[in-house]
């Protein structure tokens, strides 16, 4: 192997190092109703899915993606965000599901901006948006941002469906699967049952040592993660 073939080879085992990290470090920062994980296949791909718990969007179970940029982190750009169902949101492209974040991130600051701030960011503007000053060189749904600013009941008549549409996507699987993408079972008593029994019995100092991570599923009709 060449120097500049090990150059190439240290780069790249260095670059997913630092995405391992960042990873690393969003677990930390447990953002509570928001799951993600690196696909399998590619580490530049990271699969979500956020449960909102408040406000305009609440019981929406968006599923989304984060594309890094091909130097992350070691790049202004920033990470390109999407969602994989309609979000009928002033700031959300209705074309192709992609969040705009200049607002928040103009540019990404290597060593300053990180991946769990832009999820603080995009569960702040659902389930704050009244609290979200929307600026409208930020706007990519002029149509949305017109409703909210002049017919918040048609605005919100378009909000529900879109809430309504992403949970009923809940339980579908991609298009092209990966080991890593994040899959939900619909609730079975005879499987989930006596799970969610002894979570129950459970006292609250208990609960704190439970796993956070494994199998998960979605109770019918009320659309919060229940994990194992």
């Amino acid at each position: 192997m060449t120097l500049d073939a090990n150059d190439k080879l240290l780069e790249a085992i260095l670059q997913e190092y630092k995405i391992l990290a960042e990873y690393e470090r969003l677990q930390s920062e447990d953002i509570g109703g928001v799951y993600v994980t690196p696909s399998y296949e590619n580490p530049f791909l990271w699969f979500g899915v956020i449960f909102v718990r408040s406000g305009v969007y609440k019981d929406a179970v968006f599923r989304f993606t984060i594309t890094l940029p091909q130097r992350f982190p070691n790049d202004i750009t920033v990470p390109v965000f999407t969602f994989q169902s309609s979000v009928f949101h002033p700031n959300i492209d209705p074309s192709d599901g992609v969040l705009n974040l200049s607002d928040a991130f103009p540019k990404w600051q290597p060593g300053d901006s990180h991946i769990w701030q832009m999820l603080k960011f995009v569960q702040f503007i659902l389930e704050n948006l009244d609290d979200h000053t929307i600026q409208s060189e930020y706007v990519v749904n002029n149509e949305a941002y017109r409703l909210l600013m002049e017919n918040r009941t048609e605005f919100l008549m378009r909000v529900v469906q879109c809430v309504e549409e992403s949970q009923q996507k809940l339980y579908e699987l991609p298009a092209q699967p990966d080991r890593f993408y994040i899959c939900f079972d619909r609730f079975n008593p005879d499987v989930h049952g006596p799970v969610l029994q002894s979570i129950k019995e459970k006292k609250p100092t208990e609960l704190t040592t439970l796993p956070s991570s494994g199998l998960s599923w979605v109770r019918k009709g009320f659309y919060q993660p229940l994990s194992k």
